[in-house]
Parts: structure tokens; C-alpha cells; sequence
């Protein structure tokens, strides 16, 4: 794992934000193939406080970043949630794994990743915006300045 805090650069520079990733391998399930291991960043940015972002294929010209809601991979550790296009639980093949389902208008993918990484990224988060706490993080009149300017 790759555990780093990285400054987030943010035009609003009244909150100083900062960022933690780690490094972690996902397995990809495909029918009458072998599980495929996808490198992925798990990225947690205090400016985005709800969300944490996967970046898949990382350093190729198909990189692909997914926001998850930091609540949605709390609840996937201890039960199914989700709904539509992203659905994540306990793994039903691998009891130390997550099992993550995405599906976009061109296909779907179903990952597992374990159980660990995801927690210890989460409780990283944790400690740096605690759980109802998110909206002490983001600059209300900077938000809605950008919304109206476009």
C-alpha cells in the first residue's frame, strides 16, 4: 500500500485541503477466463469530503476514475447496498474480500478487493474528516459561486 498524504491544490484558500491514497489491487471475475488484477489508487481529498475516488488502469490511455460515497463503502463492508449502477457487499467466494458491481451504458464489471484495504483507507479518511463532520470541509459560498458562473 501506498500511503502518502498529498496537498490538494483548491481555489478556495481558506480551507487547507489535504489528500491520502493507498495502493491496492482489485480482481476482476470474467466468465471462462482468469481473474484479472487491476491496480487501482483509492484517493481520499478532504475538498470532495463525501467521496473517495478509484482510478482504475492508472497511467494508461483507458484510465478510468469511479466516486464512490465514503458511505456506501462503510455500509458494502458489512452488508449488500447500492443500487443502479454501482452495488457493493461482502464477497460471497471470498470471506475476507468486497465484492464492488459496476455498470456503465457500455458494459459492466464485477471486482473483489479486500476487506482490509477498504477499512483502513476508511478509517484514514475517518481520522482526517470524522463521520458528520463533511460539511465543516467545503466552502458553501465557493460552491454555489461556481454553480452560478458555470
Amino acid at each position: 500500500m501506498n500511503n502518502e498524504m498529498i496537498p490538494s491544490t483548491s481555489e478556495n484558500v481558506s480551507i487547507k485541503h489535504v489528500a491520502h491514497s493507498h495502493d491496492v489491487v482489485f480482481v476482476r471475475a470474467l466468465p471462462n477466463v482468469d481473474d484479472t488484477l487491476v491496480e487501482v489508487e483509492l484517493r481520499y481529498d478532504t475538498s470532495d469530503p463525501f467521496a473517495i475516488k478509484a482510478r482504475f488502469l492508472r497511467g494508461t490511455p483507458n484510465e478510468i476514475d469511479w466516486l464512490f460515497s465514503r458511505e456506501l463503502l462503510a455500509a458494502g463492508l458489512l452488508e449488500p447496498t447500492g443500487e443502479g449502477d454501482v452495488r457493493i457487499g461482502p464477497s460471497v467466494s471470498d470471506p475476507e474480500g468486497v465484492q464492488i458491481d459496476l455498470k456503465t451504458p457500455d458494459g459492466a464489471a464485477t471486482f473483489t478487493v479486500g476487506a482490509e484495504d477498504l477499512k483502513h483507507l476508511l478509517d484514514c479518511s475517518h481520522a482526517m474528516v470524522p463521520r458528520g463532520e463533511e460539511f465543516l470541509w467545503i466552502d458553501f459560498e465557493f460552491e454555489l459561486h461556481r454553480l452560478v458562473s458555470g
